[in-house]
């Protein structure tokens, strides 16, 4: 059962940048700056009908409401933050070259990355209508990256008229000359994920592992084995009772990519009003691989191995 709290409030959100350009020559130009936001009473699922945890219990049993199976109102508590330093350089076509180099360090948390956003493995814990503590309590354990949170972006693109030789005789010109090449270069840190136990807890909550060591530190990255899954302990499904796991929220971070896009093309006058244009383009030329995130789930066959590739 899925539905809204009686105090549901219009979220809201704040946006704001300080940037500061200078001219480095007639054609160049440098902007550097820090943009950011907060979002505020932003929408999540919070579970209020858990399983009991009797003692002697060891698989979950009869909930708190026992004639409804999971009853997660919708409350407008969560929160978001994005803080980043963005920089770029720009050069204005100028004989026949033009570019754009950008890079972006971002950091974005929040309590939940979208009501209907998949990966995002929750609720972990549950709160009780009206008690302000056991909110705030499943609030701080869900707090960490946001889903799209790529700490690194660099992205260059560029065009570049071809030079026309001319000494090739005229018709040799027309057709080698007049040609312009084009480019997009793009580098991207991974997004983050989390780890979870395929059963559940004993009151039907989501079950993060205990972490003891930080799994991206000296990790294999192979396809394999793309993280250090040594750091995570399974919990005995009766002893979840006791309080969550000590993994926080997507702490583990998936791997990123890199592309470069090429196009080559050459406008050609027809007659008056016409123009054809002959256009080659390659697509990830240098055929890097770009993977989807390994698996999350601890105790299977493929937990921390990467089977998927990505798009």
């Amino acid at each position: 059962m899925i539905g809204w709290a009686e105090d549901f409030q219009t979220p809201y959100a704040y946006h704001y940048n300080a940037t500061l350009q200078r001219q480095l020559a007639t054609n160049v130009a440098a902007e550097i700056g820090y943009v950011g936001s907060l979002g505020r009473h932003l929408p999540i699922f919070m579970e209020v009908n858990p399983g009991l945890d009797v003692s002697g219990q060891t698989a979950p049993g009869a909930r708190l409401f026992p004639a409804y199976s999971l009853v997660r109102p919708t409350f407008s508590v969560a929160e978001s933050r994005y803080d980043s330093l963005q920089g770029s350089l720009r050069m204005r076509a100028a004989h026949g070259i033009n570019f754009l180099a950008s890079y972006t360090l971002g950091k974005s948390m929040d309590h939940v990355s979208g009501l209907n956003i998949g990966g995002d493995a929750r609720p972990a814990l549950p709160v009780t209508i009206g008690d302000e503590a056991s909110i705030d309590q499943s609030l701080a354990y869900e707090r960490g990256p946001s889903l799209f949170d790529a700490r690194h972006r660099f992205v260059v693109s560029f065009g570049a008229a071809l030079p026309t030789p001319t000494t090739m005789g005229g018709v040799l010109e027309h057709v080698v000359g007049g040609w312009q090449v084009n480019g997009i270069v793009q580098a991207q840190a991974g997004f983050p994920f989390t780890v979870t136990d395929p059963l559940t807890d004993i009151r039907y909550m989501t079950n993060r592992p205990n972490m003891t060591c930080d799994p991206n530190a000296n990790a294999p990255h192979t396809t394999d084995q793309w993280f250090d899954t040594s750091c995570f302990v399974r919990r005995p499904v009766a002893s979840t009772g006791t309080g969550p796991g000590s993994e926080p929220r997507n702490r583990v971070r998936g791997p990123g990519f890199a592309q470069t896009d090429l196009s080559l093309f050459k406008n050609v006058d027809v007659r008056a009003g016409h123009r054809i244009q002959l256009r080659v383009e390659a697509f990830n030329l240098f055929n890097q691989v770009r993977f989807n995130a390994p698996g999350n789930s601890i105790g299977t066959v493929n937990f921390g191995r990467i089977t998927v590739l990505g798009f």
